[in-house]
């Protein structure tokens, strides 16, 4: 019996992870991110994608704006260039919905993404449907965005196909 009760612990470990990241983790962290400020003007990007096994399968840049209504409403309008020469471009709009709570939506997202600001970090969770071979899958995303006390965000995010990790970007953002 305490086999059993072994195995199953290791199982559940080896399942579930030690521990996950949460937006909590960063309350008091400094510099405060505040979407509103940092994700407006100009910014630049630099990333990579990752598959599964974390081997860096492609490289890319973007350049992205931000901008504000007088309702509290953001766009972020972004455009990428892989080192393949593909391109790409998502338009997200970020609609408050408390304090430091925004949905966003944006062409590729299916439904609603979660947008979360605490601290130095926002957390954004969704669903993105992405190209695979002729047709497309929906990948479950979660983005961690931290800032830094020299204004830079370290961009980091975990693609999940029914909760096995199939791909990871890591991205950093720079305000012009």
């Amino acid at each position: 019996m305490k086999e059993k009760i072994l195995i199953l612990s290791i199982f559940i470990l080896i399942f579930t992870g030690c521990s996950q990241m949460k937006i909590e983790d960063f309350t008091n962290k400094s510099p405060e991110f505040i979407p509103q400020e940092y994700l407006n003007g100009p910014l630049r990007a630099y990333g990579m994608v990752k598959d599964r096994s974390g081997n860096i399968i492609k490289t890319f840049k973007g350049e992205l704006v931000g901008s504000w209504d007088e309702n509290g409403v953001g766009t972020l309008d972004e455009k990428f260039v892989y080192d393949n020469g593909e391109t790409q471009t998502r338009v997200w709009t970020l609609k408050p919905t408390g304090a430091k709570t925004f949905i966003g939506t944006a062409g590729d997202i299916v439904g609603e993404a979660q947008m979360i600001a605490n601290g130095n970090t926002v957390m954004i969770d969704y669903t993105m449907r992405v190209p695979y071979n002729d047709s497309t899958i929906d990948i479950n995303v979660k983005d961690w965005l931290h800032l830094q006390e020299d204004g830079v965000i370290l961009n980091h995010s975990k693609m999940k196909k029914f909760g096995f990790t199939v791909g990871e970007l890591v991205i950093t953002i720079i305000k012009d």
